[in-house]
């Protein structure tokens, strides 16, 4: 008995290439630091209306204390000006979805002004490079506000608890600076460090791109941490460092990159690079 043979010209099925979109990639070194700001930032507000009896205001308290998720890769100098555009950004959308709300219960007229809104946040958040979340916590708390009920004149007293919130939320944001108040210069090396390291280990095309984004988000950090100060400069020569371990991977050292890499991460002093150092 003959079995039939498949016929040469039969295309074979290829598998769509999801494995790389679906795999997990590696979380952020600081991905619990928004969480935990929210918590602390959002706990004291919501605490004390509860004990007032009014976590009826609850939503306008959440609007100023969830800015708190916001510009935590920034040096604090960076994140002190970035966090006040953004408490006032939320709070400028907060009132703009307030009054609509007061005026008018048409959903036409609401919808239409909570996507103008939503337009504005997102130009201004591309613009501006504010980093994640974007636009979206802003969008959400402005368009949830187009169907909160209330008089015109209850509004200056929502936009205040807004404001107040928002002042806190910027306090613990940058409350992290008096402990280590150049963390994020030293995360910001520390991953150009180690993406120079794995490029040097291993010289491929995928890892040459990552190494050079994580040296340009370092250069980028230190260039918006203001006044150069001595600890900047060090952290300067070792971003040099890594760019000359990009230039010639096969004279680099990959063990001591990622060493240097692992101090910067702890609370030592930043590690010296003189000049007339090797990699």
């Amino acid at each position: 008995m003959s079995s039939a043979t498949p016929h040469p010209d039969t295309p074979r099925v290829r598998r769509l290439p999801l494995a790389g979109v679906l795999r997990l990639g590696r979380p952020s070194d600081i991905w619990f630091k928004p969480a935990l700001s929210v918590v602390v930032a959002v706990a004291p507000p919501n605490l004390i209306l509860l004990a007032l009896g009014r976590l009826d205001l609850a939503m306008y308290t959440m609007a100023g204390s969830l800015c708190a998720l916001y510009a935590h890769n920034r040096p604090y100098a960076a994140r002190a000006r970035a966090l006040a555009w953004v408490v006032l950004g939320m709070v400028a959308g907060l009132g703009a979805g307030l009054v609509a709300a007061s005026l008018t219960g048409s959903a036409v007229v609401l919808v239409t002004v909570g996507a103008l809104v939503a337009a504005v946040q997102k130009a201004l958040c591309d613009a501006t490079r504010i980093g994640p979340p974007g636009h979206v916590v802003l969008t959400f708390i402005s368009s949830a506000s187009l169907f909160a009920p209330q008089t015109l004149a209850q509004v200056p007293g929502h936009l205040a608890l807004a404001l107040v919130a928002g002042s806190w939320a910027w306090l613990v944001g940058m409350a992290p600076g008096l402990l280590r108040p150049h963390g994020p210069e030293r995360r910001a090396t520390a991953r150009a460090l180690d993406a120079a390291a794995a490029y040097a280990r291993n010289p491929r095309s995928s890892a040459s791109g990552t190494a050079h984004a994580a040296v340009q988000a370092a250069w980028q950090t230190l260039l918006s941490a203001g006044k150069r100060s001595g600890t900047r400069r060090a952290l300067e020569r070792l971003v040099v460092r890594a760019e000359v371990a990009l230039a010639a991977p096969a004279d680099a050292d990959p063990d001591r990159l990622r060493t240097r890499a692992r101090e910067l991460r702890g609370t030592a002093p930043v590690p010296q690079a003189p000049d007339d150092d090797e990699i």
